[in-house]
């Protein structure tokens, strides 16, 4: 029987050593966590550093770490190591990587030095996460925002999210163009919302909005806007109740459109 069952038997505690630890991070992590000397040279290399860098240990060992990075971003990673072996940590610091395949990627780096006893920085210790999965949801959702912005200013069109926890209000491009305000001007709250609805009919869109949180319904209003060249326009709003995933309601999100001619008519 092993040492460690002859301790169980005996109900003495077993603990495992701080490098057994360290190893089962570095090993079950899903971001590379590896390791470089004074000089930066890589001294360790772990099961998800293989993975996402394609490079096994034998190829990358006392290797510059520079080398891992794309040729163009080389000096900008030999800057921050400089400030890390100065004692400074550094955070999610976006840079790209070139596996060993020769495809770039996308990386979040975050370095820490460790200090001996005098304080002096004797290594480096290295985490990266490959964010490309990350970049792709931006872009997409960049590209979906952009597609957005277009369908609405052709239809004339814009949305609106009012959350009632916060009373915080987000307004698109369209419906900022609706009411003649700048963006510039407007603070991101119910009350800004109110402030750009003509006086005569602010009371009872605010009153109808929170009424519909109340109650749970669609709300649906027309009211007038003035705008900054001193035109009175007609605006009519509809939104459906935004709720979390306890159903506890959240909010107002809808649409807006300029109804001025139809209004006139």
């Amino acid at each position: 029987m092993s040492q460690t069952g002859v301790a169980q038997q005996a109900g003495v505690a077993v603990r495992a050593s701080p490098e057994a630890l360290l190893k089962a991070v570095v090993e079950t992590s899903d971001d590379a966590i590896f390791t470089c000397d004074a000089s930066t040279r890589i001294t360790s290399w772990g099961a998800t550093a293989v993975r996402l860098f394609g490079s096994v240990e034998a190829d990358v060992l006392d290797q510059p770490v520079e080398r891992l990075f794309a040729e163009h971003l080389r000096q900008d990673v030999h800057l921050v190591t400089e400030r890390v072996l100065a004692g400074d940590r550094i955070r999610q610091f976006d840079s790209e990587v070139l596996r060993a395949d020769g495809m770039p990627m996308p990386v979040s780096l975050s370095m820490c030095p460790v200090l001996d006893d005098q304080g002096s920085c004797v290594a480096l210790v290295l985490i990266v996460r490959d964010v490309t999965e990350q970049r792709l949801a931006q872009a997409t959702l960049a590209e979906v925002e952009g597609r957005l912005q277009e369908g609405e200013a052709v239809a004339h069109i814009g949305s609106w999210l009012w959350d009632v926890r916060t009373g915080a209000v987000q307004w698109s491009a369209e419906f900022y163009r609706i009411h003649g305000v700048d963006p510039l001007d407007f603070d991101g709250t119910i009350e800004s919302y109110l402030a750009a609805i003509h006086p005569a009919d602010r009371g009872r869109v605010g009153a109808e909005m929170e009424a519909s949180v109340a109650d749970g319904r669609p709300f649906e209003a027309d009211y007038r806007v003035v705008r900054s060249d001193q035109q009175v326009r007609a605006i009519r709003v509809r939104a459906q109740l935004a709720t979390g995933s306890d159903g506890t309601a959240m909010g107002l999100r809808g649409i807006g459109q300029d109804v001025t001619e139809g209004a006139q008519a």
